[in-house]
Order: structure tokens, then sequence, then C-alpha cells
């Protein structure tokens, strides 16, 4: 066979009719095997085995080139091995590393050697053990920092040699002292301790000296000499304890100068010994003395610390213990406080308060200058707390005044008793009862024409036991009281009687009551209003329309009430704008005026029916179980809350919201956290700050449960739309629903839901629909506009979408995460990697009292407690407790300056460490570089998979440049298919999972299941989504630009199955599927396998 590549090849024989042959290009979907000679025209770089490729045996009789990342599992047999980037013997190099090439990206420098780490510092490094650097050269034991050519330990234990000669022990900078090495010769070696020499010293004549011989220096250095250092005259000094001066040798001295310090009061250190020149010996030396007083320019003494006069411990300034005697003036500027006798033998002037606690006799005239007005028996010129007797005369200049209130029942008692009469110059006023012994004749003959004249003016009443007779007119200014109980007769036959007869006409100014029947025989004239048995008065105004009188008996009495009309209903709440809340809100002429009054007294099964108008209310409003809110019409009932940061309704089981809008004041309010309809929250929660409690209505905390009835009954919103820029529509929170009311779990606590019919969300920047901690919902036509996420399903949160719409906004639909565990077991018997189908006993709920057996269902996800050290492949002997991970997505941070890069040989992109989870892959990626050399995204081939999720993850560029990438994760759970019914006697169970298990399971191994964040949609259509969240700007018609990729975003174990259209009227079925309505094409993942699959054996077939 000729033309080939690399020559001719021998023709391999075979019967014609045994032979296919293809003539155009040909795919094949599923495995090819080869059981005899391939022959193809091909060379080695021809050969690409894509993701990963398995030898179970390979022999390589010349050279082979490994240009990527190598890893070897078992025994390599090479004579030689050339490595030119960098070789690891374990995990990532942590047994040995060579690294040949310098690699910024990576922080690696090439020429270095490391056993025990990853990262040499050194030409050859050794754990922490020892080092060899190159800049500088240096040797390190014990260190891996070198401060001189050779170290061995650590600061006080180090050993240095400086590569000049100079030995360094217990200090690693010797010489560090300020030593003249070219005075006094270069220093070998600096000792920083003591040093032990068993045997001799050598001089610097090297002679050992001999026994009694003493040390000397001359010009050289040190000497052994026989006689005895020459003493030069003088006396040596010691400062406490210590040869002065206290640097440098110590000297003698022949002259002491001694010379005074001022103190300034402070310090204890009398005498100071100093030399006149610490460098030189002088012969003089100064001793400074100073007194412990201070003294200044005057010859004034002073001390600055307390001082005690037989008194060691001194507690004050001046403490003194024992008599003081002062012969001058003494000025004293605070208190005076005197605990003993205290004698004065001449005059006491006082200029401040004086307390006496004892007897003041005073033999002479005593005078009180001060000229105070008496206000109170406190506040005078002069006070005394007791009585005071007064044996002669009392004049009193002024006003007299008795506080006492006594009150008197006789002559002898009383607050002022005088034993004989009274004269009393002008009027007397007498505020209590006045009793008179005898006759009280008053001789004015003054005339009364109104209560404050007359010859006898009495304020109060005046009780007359006998008959009064009055000559003239009589005004009764007060209430006349008649006590005759005489009965009036209503028949016509009969004469007048009664207890009051008046011959004349009666004028009445103000009310007149009547307890028992009136009869008028003549005309009624009313010029006011008629109050009702209530005291209404039934008045036409704000709050009161179209009032009638009815008679009613009832349980509050009997009689006659103004009322609104219709007709009243028991279970109908009004609310109207020209309602009050202090009205009942049974009539709607009686409607209350705010939904929050309303819903106080809605009892369950009430309705609150609200017309139209706005409506400004104090939010939020909770509703008890079963209570429907219902708006005259969508557009015209119009909520505006007043705390714009706190949801609106607390809804419950059965609860019903609908024909509502919810708005703010204005476009430009910030509604963030405000949800339109939300469950109740826990105390927890608001205690920790994270939600509100309602002020209105019904007030009691979550969680909301099913009540007496023993069912859940979802809260149901129909026919809304949601105005609040930034809110929330619904707030579906699955911690503030439980179902269990009974304190029993029935199961029902699963259900945690809500359902809506035409919700329209057009709240800026807001949520649509926040489904979290394992809510649920059913969702009918919700349409969501300019939300920055128009479906949120996060923590477990789920829903069911249909016949929906996501216009404008961030992103469409998202799930991301999963909830808390749910249900645990453990595996029975161990599962082959590749298998599908486990088997757990003991599967129950995982967070109740109870702990039920429970059966897992669709819609969950599960993960395995592994033991690392069972899997050989895995380098780990970690236990892990969370799912395992893979590669979501690489984003660009920094793309990296113009001409870092080159589309033409983009750089490659690796991983700082490679999965270490049982039967990992490695990921790829596929860098798009732009034309101006920058990167732009990273497309990822293939995810990698069983990462350890306690891995560090960062992301190397080879080649360097300025681009900085950082990667994101996703759990790898394994979802329910189906599982058997859970046995009620140990809780066993068959699960299967919608995926293969890669790596085996063994016996008794713990399993939890969570559930999905998930969002199941069918119908749903997407308009330039990714467009932004602004509808001024996110329109088409200003430019306004789609993100498809933002329509559905599936994240952190989070699902998103659905069908769908786009603006373009594009068919999506999931993410495998795309009908392209422009193009008139299909195209996609799911798409090409299957024709593949089809087309497959057919074209094999026709040869």
């Amino acid at each position: 066979m000729p033309g080939f590549k690399n020559g001719e090849v021998p023709s391999p024989s075979y019967e014609s009719s045994n032979v296919n042959q293809f003539s155009q290009v040909s795919e094949f979907a599923n495995d090819v095997y080869v059981y005899g000679t391939l022959y193809a025209d091909i060379s080695g770089s021809d050969i690409d085995f894509g993701d990963e490729a398995i030898f179970n045996r390979i022999k390589v009789n010349d050279q082979a080139f490994f240009a990527g990342i190598s890893t070897f599992i078992g025994a390599v047999d090479m004579e030689y091995l050339t490595v030119y980037q960098k070789f690891n013997v374990g995990s990532a190099g942590t047994v040995f590393v060579a690294i040949s090439s310098t690699s910024d990206a990576n922080g690696e420098v090439g020429g270095r050697v490391g056993i025990g780490t990853t990262q040499p510092n050194g030409l050859f490094e050794v754990s922490d053990c020892f080092i060899v650097t190159d800049n500088p050269c240096a040797v390190g034991i014990g260190t891996t920092q070198p401060s001189q050519k050779f170290q061995i330990g650590l600061e006080t234990n180090t050993l240095v040699h400086t590569g000049l000669g100079t030995l360094g022990v217990g200090t690693d900078s010797p010489g560090d002292f300020g030593i003249d090495n070219s005075a006094h010769g270069i220093l070998k070696a600096d000792f920083d301790g003591s040093i032990r020499v068993a045997r001799n010293i050598y001089d610097s004549s090297g002679s050992p000296g001999q026994n009694g011989f003493f040390m000397n220096r001359d010009a050289n250095g040190i000497r052994w000499v026989s006689f005895t250092p020459v003493e030069t005259e003088g006396v040596f000094l010691q400062n406490d304890g210590v040869f002065v001066p206290s640097v440098g040798a110590a000297q003698s001295f022949t002259v002491l100068n001694f010379q005074q310090l001022n103190s300034f009061g402070t310090g204890t250190d009398s005498i100071i010994a100093t030399a006149q020149d610490p460098t030189s010996s002088t012969g003089l030396a100064t001793i400074f003395t100073s007194s412990f007083w201070g003294f200044d320019s005057n010859d004034d003494i002073y001390r600055m610390s307390k001082v005690g006069i037989n008194n060691q411990s001194p507690a004050f300034q001046l403490d003194v213990s024992g008599d003081f005697r002062a012969t001058g003036n003494t000025e004293i500027g605070g208190t005076l406080d005197v605990t003993n006798d205290t004698t004065l033998n001449a005059k006491l002037e006082v200029s401040g308060d004086t307390d006496l606690d004892g007897k003041l006799d005073v033999d002479g005239l005593t005078t009180f200058n001060d000229v105070s007005e008496a206000s109170s028996t406190t506040n005078a010129s002069v006070q005394i707390d007791g009585g005071v007797g007064i044996v002669k005369k009392l004049f009193v200049g002024g006003q007299t005044k008795v506080e006492d209130v006594t009150q008197s029942t006789s002559t002898i008692t009383g607050a002022l008793i005088v034993s004989g009469g009274t004269g009393i110059a002008k009027n007397v006023n007498i505020g209590g009862d006045t009793v008179v012994g005898g006759r009280l004749d008053v001789n004015s003959v003054d005339d009364s024409s109104n209560t404050s004249t007359g010859a006898l003016v009495v304020d109060g009443g005046a009780g007359i036991d006998k008959n009064i007779n009055v000559g003239g007119s009589g005004v009764i200014a007060g209430r006349l009281d008649v006590d005759d109980t005489t009965q009036t007769s209503l028949v016509d036959s009969d004469p007048l009687g009664g207890a009051l007869l008046v011959d004349g006409g009666v004028g009445v100014a103000k009310n007149l009551r009547v307890n028992q029947d009136v009869k008028i025989q003549g005309n009624l004239k009313l010029d006011a209003r008629i109050l009702d048995f209530f005291n209404q008065s039934g008045t036409v105004g704000a709050c009161k329309t179209d009032y009638r009188l009815s008679s009613f008996d009832s349980g509050v009495g009997v009689g006659v009430s103004w009322r609104p009309s219709g007709v009243q209903t028991k279970r109908t709440i009004w609310v109207t704008k020209n309602g009050c809340d202090t009205n009942s809100g049974l009539l709607e002429g009686d409607a209350k005026y705010t939904i929050g009054a309303a819903a106080g007294v809605a009892q369950e099964g009430d309705t609150i029916r609200v017309r139209s108008g706005t409506y400004f209310e104090e939010n939020p409003i909770g509703l008890r179980d079963d209570v429907a809110i219902n708006g005259e019409d969508l557009r015209l009932v119009l909520l505006i809350p007043k705390n714009k940061n706190k949801d609106f309704f607390h809804v419950r089981r059965g609860c019903l919201i609908e024909n509502l809008s919810f708005t703010g004041a204005s476009i430009s309010d910030d509604h963030t956290s405000c949800a339109a309809v939300a469950f109740p929250p826990t105390q927890a929660d608001i205690n920790a700050g994270l939600e509100f409690q309602a002020v209105k209505g019904f007030t009691a905390v979550g969680p909301a449960d099913e009540g007496s009835s023993g069912r859940w009954r979802s809260p149901y919103i129909r026919n809304c739309t949601n105005f609040m820029t930034k809110s929330i529509g619904m707030k579906i929170n699955g911690d503030h629903a439980n179902a269990d009311n009974s304190g029993t779990n029935n199961l029902g606590q699963d259900l945690k839901s809500m359902v809506c019919d035409s919700f329209t969300q057009y709240n800026e920047a807001g949520i649509g629909v926040s489904l979290s901690n394992n809510a649920y919902a059913q969702l009918v036509s919700i349409f969501t506009i300019c939300c920055d996420v128009g479906i949120a399903a996060t923590s477990g949160g789920q829903c069911d979408l249909t016949n929906s719409n996501s216009s404008f906004g961030r992103i469409g639909l998202l799930a991301d995460g999963f909830g808390d565990v749910e249900f645990d077991g453990n595996t029975v018997g161990s599962a082959i990697g590749g298998s599908d189908t486990i088997i757990l006993d003991n599967t129950r709920d995982f967070n109740t009292p109870t702990r039920r057996f429970r059966t897992p269902f669709d819609g969950q996800g599960a993960y395995f407690h592994l033991n690392l050290s069972n899997y050989p492949d895995s380098p780990s002997n970690a236990t892990i407790t969370e799912p395992l991970e893979l590669v979501r997505s690489i984003k660009v941070i920094n793309g990296g300056n113009n001409g870092d890069y080159s589309a033409a040989a983009p750089p490659i992109i690796t991983l700082s460490e490679s999965p270490q989870g049982p039967e990992s892959i490695l990921p790829e990626f596929s860098p798009n570089v732009s034309a101006a050399g920058t990167i732009t995204s990273v497309d990822v081939i293939n995810s990698g998979r069983n990462f350890l999720p306690s891995q560090t993850l960062t992301v190397n560029i080879s080649g360097g440049g300025g681009a900085s990438l950082s990667v994101d994760m996703d759990p790898i759970l394994f979802t329910v298919s189906e599982a058997t019914k859970t046995s009620d006697v140990v809780g066993i169970t068959t699960i299967t999972f919608n995926e293969f298990i890669p790596y085996p399971i063994f016996d008794n191994v713990k399993c939890e299941l969570v559930r999905l964040s998930r969002i199941i949609t069918s119908s749903h259509s997407f308009e330039y989504i990714g467009a932004g969240n602004d509808i001024n700007t996110a329109n088409p018609f200003q430019a306004g630009k789609p993100i498809p990729e933002n329509e559905v975003v599936a994240i952190n174990g989070g699902q998103v199955p659905f069908t769908s259209t786009d603006q373009k009227g594009n068919f999506r079925i999931g993410d495998g599927l795309t009908i392209d309505q422009t193009t008139s094409t299909i195209r996609g993942r799911d798409f090409n396998r299957a024709i593949q699959a089809q087309l497959t054996p057919l074209i094999l077939a026709l040869n």
C-alpha cells in the first residue's frame, strides 16, 4: 500500500466479499473495536485521544514525547527521562519535585529541587530541614531563610558563619555591636551568652599561660603576664552596687565633685555618682545630691507626692497622725470635716452654711438679717423644724399662713385655735364648712341680681331642713332636683299631675332627659339632630352615608338606632375611601377605612371587600386562616405600603388575595425586602432582624400551619399586579410554613405551598416569585417584567410553572442549590462502580422529633459520606460528608493586557489541583482570545468530576500574562428517579437514580437526601432576558440586547426542566434541543446524539 506519509506499508490480505468500503466522511457514535491490524495514513501528531485514553499496556521502542501534564500511576521503567517543565513524585510533587523552567502564573522558579515540598524556595530544599539558596548563596539547616552564608537553627539557638571569617553563636548577626575591626583587628567569633573553657586560653603570642598568671593587653592584643597588674591611685565608686561608669571599663577617681540637683519634688534617689567622661579616665567624678523636696526661684519648697507625718502609708496629700498646730490664719478651700470636739476661744465668722447638730442657747438679743420672704416651711429667712414656744407677744409684719390641715370639729379642734374672741377688721374667707351655734343674721339689705350679688352670697349648695320662702323672683343657676315621685298619667281624660307642675311654658336651654314615656299633644319641632340608643346622630359625612333610623331589640338593649343602608352580612367586611376604622365594617355604609383595620376584625371564613381607591396601609398586615381579600377591580384598587421595606400581607392556610394592585408612592421608591405576599415569619427570624412581625390585622408570628382542620390549603393569589420597585411578588419561605398544628408529625409538614393564577410582576429590579427552604408553589400565568430574577428557587424551593412569561430583566428562571438534609439512611450491601441503584435501611426524616420512616421521591438528590481511604485511586484519607464537585464555569475577572495572548496559540488553562475523589476526571478548558490579545471567555470542554469540597482551587494560565480567572464549582448529586415504598419495620427502600455512580459504594455508608431547587415549566416565553431592569433602556427600540444564557440558570445542584420560546420564536426543549425559526433548522447536543445513534447503523448497513 504505497503513498503513506511514512512510506509504503504491506497490503492486508482479505476476501473481496468481506469488505465494507466508506467513500465519504464517517462518524461513529459508539465504540469501535479493531481485532486485526489497523492501517492508517497518520503520523503520531495526528492522533488526539480527546478527554482521556486508557491503555492496559504501552511500549515505546523509541522516544516518547508528552506535551501536557503526564501522570503515571504504576511503576515506570525508563532508561532516560527528560522533563522540560516540571517533574513530580507523589500527588502534585508532595514527595519530590524538580522544576525545570520558570512559570510566573504558577509562582514557580526554574532550576529548583524539593523533597517534601511542592514549592522549593531555593536551589535545593528538604521540607523545613535543609535548604541551599543561590541569591544570596547560603546554606540553612533547621531554617529555610539563612541570614548568613551558613546557619544552623534560629534566634538564640543559632550558629552562623558570615562567609567573611566570623563565627556567631547565639546570634545571627555577629559583630553587630559597634566594633572597630580596622583598629582592633577582625572579629572572628561572637558569643551571645556564657562561655565555658574546659582547658586553656591561648593569648596573642600563642601562649597558654601558667598557673597564677594574669591576662593583660598590649599593642598586639591579650597576653598572659606573671606579675600583678599595676594599680592606679584613687578610689573606685559604685552607684547602687554598679561600678562607675556603667558602660566601658570601670575607672578610679582622685577628685570627687559634689553637686546639688533640684528633684522638683519627685523621686527617692538622693545621691547619684557619675564619671566626668565615661569614655576615658579623667580621675574626676561628680556626685549629684538632691533633696526629696523640690524648690522654685523663690526658694519655696514643695513635694509632688503624698506626705505622711507619723504615718508610713499616707492616704492624703498631707496625712498627719497626731497633733497639729497653726498659730496664724488658716484658709481651707474645700470641705472641713471635724470628727471630734472643737473649741473656739475667739470670734467665729462663717461666710457659708453652718450645721449645728446640738443645742443652741442664746442669752442675748438675736437678730437675723436675712430678708428672704417665706414661701413655705422649708423656704424662709429662719427655718425651725420643730415647734416654737413664745412666752410673750408675737408681732407679724406680713402675711401669716398656717399650713396644718387638721379639720375643725369643735371650738377646741382645728389648724388654728383661739381661746378668746377674734377681732377681724376686714373680710373673712372660709374654705370649708362653718357651723354657727346661734342665729345668723345678715343685716345687709342688698338685692340680688345674679349668683354673686345680694345680702347673702353662697357659692355652693344650701341645705335647708324646713320651708323656704322667697319673697321675690327665684333664679336657679344649677341643678333643680325634685324628689317627689308622683306619676303623670298619659290618659287624655286624667287631670294634669306629677311631681312638678308648671302653670306656664317651660324653657329648657340644654338637654332634656325623660326616663319613661313622653306624650306630646301638640306638634314636635326639631331644629337639631336626633341621637339614637348608641348616642349616634346619623350624621352624613366622611364616615357615614345615607343613614336611617330603625328600631331594634337585641342583646345590647331595645331602642332605635341610626344605621347605614344595605343588608348586613355576618361574613363580609367592607373597606371604602368613605369609611372609618371605628366603623363596624359589616355594611358598606359603615365601612372600614383601611384593610389593616378590616383584617383586625376578620375571622376565619370572612371576606374583606375593598372598593376602588388608593389605600395607604400600615404594614405588614396579617390575616387569619381562610380570610379572603377581594378588590373591586385590578386597576382601581391600589395598595401602597407605609413601611417600604416590610412585607405587605402575611397569609396563612386558605387565604385568598385577588383583584389588587401593589404599588409604591413613586417609581423611585426602593422596596427591597418587601414582599406583596408572604408567610408570617418565625420569632427566631424576627429576633435576628431578618423579618418583621405584622403590625395590623392578625399579628401572631409564624409559622403558618394547617389549623384545626387537619389539612393544609395553600394560600391563593389571583388576578393581581405588583408595581413596587425592587420588591418581591410572592415570598414563599418554607421555614415560615408548617402544616403540623397539633404537635404530631402527620406528614403534612412537607406542604409549604402557595398557588397563583395571573399575578403580573412589573417590579423593576425585584424578584417575581421567591421560593426557599423546601417551599413549593403551583404558578399559572405569572408574567415578570424587568425583574432582576423572574422566578428564583433556592435552598430546596420548587415550583411548577405553566403558561407564563419572563420579559427583560437580568435572569429569567434561577434554580440555585438545595435544601437542608431531608432524609438519611445507611446502605445495605455494596454497589459496584457504574451502578445506578442502591439499597438503604433506616431511611428516616432527618430533623424531626419522631424520625419517621420516609420514602425518597423524585425531586431529591443524594450524596454519600465517603471514607476516601477505601479508594486506592484517591490521594486523600479524609472522610467527606458533603457532595463531591465538578467545574461549572471559568469566569474572567481580568482578561489581561492587549497582546498578552494569541488567538492562534491560546494559552493552556489548568486548575491548581487535580480532583482527589475516587474515579476522578481532569477538567479541560478552551480559552477564547480576542484580536487584541485578551482572554474574553473560557469554554468548559470537560467539567471533570469528583473534586473534594475542601479543595481550594485557583486557575493557572500558561505563559503568564495579566489575566485573572476564577472557577465556579457545582455539587455532584445523584437525583432520585424512583424508590420503592419504605418498609415500616426497618425502613428499607431501593432507590434508582437518573445517573450512574462512577465509584463503588460500600456497606453501611451514610446516604443523605436533600430537596433540589427546581423549576419545572412548560410553554414558557422569554423576551429580551438579560437586557436590563430599566424598561426605558432594556426594550429593543433602545437597542436592548438579550443574553440567551440568562434565560435559564441552574447552578449548585439546581434544576430547570423546561420548554420555551424566545423573542425570535425559537423553541427549546431544555438545553439539548433548539428549533430555530429564523433558519428553519434543528440543533442541539441531544438532537445530534439522537441523529448519530439512528444513522450510524444505517450508514454501516448501506456500506
